[in-house]
């Protein structure tokens, strides 16, 4: 039975309050979109979150979350995909520092300083890759991670220009994406269907802003 106007009212409420808590950045665009949803893409959104509704209020299902970076090497996380080996995986970083930042993730979760050589090398390569195509006046490489997940950030240094993270539009990824990819066989196929799994998930998410979402204790 879908929920009604009171009850969707009543766990609004009582999610706004858990998100002041949470320490995302975009929390004001997680509030507007939890306050837009009709009392069906609430239910929804309680379902993918795994929130239970009781007496005593709202709780959710504790499990050892799966980190982001790996959802994306497994592809249950759509990405843009420039290249890869068998090791790691070569992405564009959807905030850039600047123009053509690009991630490599290793395909297994491994401490940041056991980063495979192979990754490094795949590295390496995109760098070069960004200094033809986009020519900036250096490009730096570092390593760090996230959620546990290391990761080597490729950052092309341009003059004059600081580096600032910025959310960049899906038409401008997709153009950066063909712009650095690197051509294989069948890469072209690949990258057609990897840009319509790309806008399908964005027209399924009808714009849900990005959420880590966890009831704190």
């Amino acid at each position: 039975m879908p929920l009604t106007q009171e009850q969707s009212a009543e766990i609004k409420k009582q999610l706004l309050k858990q998100v002041e808590q949470l320490p995302q950045e975009n929390k004001e665009e997680i509030k507007k979109y939890i306050q837009e949803l009709n009392p069906f893409q609430l239910e929804e959104f309680l379902k993918q979150n795994k929130i239970q509704i009781s007496e005593q209020g709202l709780s959710q299902e504790q499990k050892s979350e799966k980190p982001i970076f790996q959802s994306i090497v497994d592809g249950e996380i759509p990405s843009y995909k420039i290249d890869e080996n068998k090791k790691a995986v070569a992405i564009l970083e959807i905030n850039p520092l600047s123009k053509g930042h690009s991630i490599v993730l290793p395909k297994k979760q491994v401490p940041t300083e056991k980063i495979p050589k192979s990754a490094m090398s795949l590295a390496q390569k995109i760098a070069k890759k960004i200094k033809s195509k986009l020519k900036p006046e250096d490009i730096k490489i570092e390593t760090s991670n996230f959620q546990n997940y290391p990761m080597i950030n490729i950052i092309p240094i341009y003059k004059d220009v600081k580096l600032e993270k910025k959310k960049v539009s899906e038409k401008e990824l997709i153009e950066m994406q063909v712009r650095l990819e690197v051509k294989k066989r069948g890469s072209r196929k690949s990258s057609i269907n990897s840009k319509k799994q790309m806008s399908k998930s964005q027209e399924k998410k009808s714009n849900i802003p990005e959420i880590s979402f966890r009831i704190p204790d």
